[in-house]
C-alpha cells in the first residue's frame, strides 16, 4: 500500500512538471530608464490615436553565426535562431517617427508617412512567426527593427 501511495505521489508530481514545461512567462529585458534591445516575435502593427504601435510577444533566444558555402564555393555568414521562450503576455511599444528597418536588405522608414507604413505593416504580417530585434530609446520609443532571416 505505501509503495502504490509513493507511485501515485511521484507520477502526480511529474505530471504536474510537464503540464507547465515551456508556458513559463518569458522576462522582456528592456530597462525602463536606458536604451535597450529586446528579440519579439508576432509582432502586430497597430495605430491608436494618430501614433503607430507594435504589439508583440517577447523571446528569449539563441544566436550563433555560421559559415557557409553555397554549391558555387561561396562562403557567406548565416544568423542561426533558436527560440528557447515565447512570452504569454503580449505587450506593445510606440514607433518613432523615424526609424530604420533590417532584413537582406536595409530601409529607412518614416512611420508617418502612408507607403512606408504600409511596407512595415506588409513586412510584419507576412513574417509573424519571424524573430525581430528591436532597439528601443530612453523614452519606450522602436528606433530599429532587425528580422533575423530564416535559415
Amino acid at each position: 500500500m505505501k509503495v502504490s501511495i509513493c507511485l501515485f505521489v511521484v507520477i502526480f508530481l511529474f505530471g504536474c512538471k510537464k503540464a507547465h514545461e515551456g508556458i513559463s512567462d518569458c522576462i522582456c529585458v528592456a530597462k525602463d530608464t536606458s536604451d535597450s534591445i529586446i528579440t519579439i516575435t508576432n509582432p502586430v502593427f497597430e495605430t491608436k490615436d494618430n501614433q503607430n504601435f507594435i504589439s508583440y510577444n517577447c523571446a528569449e533566444v539563441e544566436v550563433a553565426t555560421a559559415s557557409v558555402t553555397d554549391t558555387s564555393g561561396n562562403e557567406s555568414c548565416e544568423n542561426l535562431v533558436n527560440v528557447k521562450c515565447i512570452s504569454n503576455k503580449t505587450y506593445s511599444l510606440k514607433l518613432a517617427s523615424k526609424l530604420n528597418y533590417t532584413s537582406t536588405k536595409f530601409k529607412e522608414l518614416n512611420s508617418t508617412d502612408e507607403s512606408d507604413k504600409r511596407f512595415l505593416i506588409n513586412e510584419l504580417n507576412n513574417n509573424t512567426k519571424q524573430i525581430f530585434e528591436l532597439n528601443i530609446d530612453k523614452q519606450r520609443e522602436i528606433l530599429s527593427i532587425k528580422k533575423f532571416e530564416k535559415q
